[in-house]
């Protein structure tokens, strides 16, 4: 066995592991903190959150579990994904794949503008997290030439955000988990997805319409 040759392997294993990880791992996060927490608007909730800056452990934590991931899987994306296109696929999988990578692409830009939109007045210290929400409500039913621009926009980003993190999910288990539990642990990322999209889109349906 050539040491070198085992070694690059190993390299390479653990930076496909930790490429995986930055995706799934804050893109989870920013669904549980972003998308359960707005749903609570299907149930009349207009402030959430809290009436003070957030803290700075909170803001630190934030950026190592959310923001330098994203960044770094964001950055690594078009070399991964380049070399990936050379490897054999199932033609089964092709199409999934395809529209994995077609809303990672979108979700970019998308979690971009949402954190310029909301969270960065929130870091200025120009607006409060419990404020948040009647600014979404704000923005979502504003129109552009009399369509809903903004509200599509984030229904369709809702909609990347779910898929790719539910297809994400399942790429990872079938890359890492034990034979006996992919099955269970596919019905579970389809369902993440599924249950993000179901929400998501709801809670804009629900802000943008008053």
């Amino acid at each position: 066995m050539d040491p070198a040759g085992s070694a690059h392997g190993s390299a390479r294993a653990a930076f496909e592991r930790v490429f995986a990880l930055t995706s799934v791992v804050p893109l989870a996060g920013f669904a549980v903190l972003h998308l359960g927490n707005y749903a609570r608007a299907l149930f009349g909730a207009t402030a959430l959150g809290d009436r003070h800056a957030p803290s700075g452990w909170a803001l630190g934590g934030e950026a190592v579990l959310v923001w330098l991931p994203l960044a770094f899987h964001v950055a690594l994306a078009g070399p991964v994904w380049r070399r990936r296109r050379t490897e054999p696929t199932e033609p089964r999988k092709a199409p999934s794949l395809a529209l994995h990578r077609l809303t990672g692409a979108l979700l970019a830009p998308f979690v971009v503008d949402h954190f310029v939109r909301f969270r960065w007045p929130i870091l200025r210290g120009d607006r409060y997290p419990a404020e948040s929400v009647l600014a979404l409500a704000r923005e979502l039913s504003s129109t552009v030439a009399g369509f809903p621009l903004l509200a599509a926009w984030h229904a369709l980003g809702t909609l990347a955000l779910s898929y790719h993190l539910g297809y994400g999910l399942s790429r990872v288990a079938e890359r890492y988990a034990r034979k006996s539990a992919l099955g269970r642990l596919r019905v579970l990322s389809f369902g993440v997805g599924v249950l993000a999209a179901v929400f998501g889109t709801l809670t804009i349906v629900r802000l943008a319409t008053g």
